[in-house]
């Protein structure tokens, strides 16, 4: 995939929306066990993440580092936005 820089906003917001329902749905399938509705979340949220990567992926092992780093990313994104929150009331 492309470096951080060079990625459009609108994939980026994807990555942290998928990420973000990707991990809500693993925390719900822990504490209340397997259900459709979980289970449909975490096939949507991985293919929303694995799209872009797919399509813009020149082997294998590119889409699979690809994968990683969009879920990453997604997922730093969102420390990232609790962080400027947090700090907003300090400041």
């Amino acid at each position: 995939m492309k470096k951080n820089a060079d990625r459009s906003p609108k994939i980026k917001a994807l990555n942290t929306l998928c990420a973000s329902v990707l991990l809500g749905s693993l925390i719900y399938i822990l504490v209340s066990g397997v259900h459709m509705a979980a289970l449909a979340m975490v096939v949507t949220s991985a293919v929303g993440l694995a799209t872009p990567v797919v399509l813009s992926g020149e082997g294998f092992m590119d889409i699979i580092t690809g994968l990683f780093e969009a879920v990453f990313e997604g997922i730093a994104v969102i420390f990232e936005g609790i962080a400027e929150i947090i700090s907003g009331f300090f400041s």
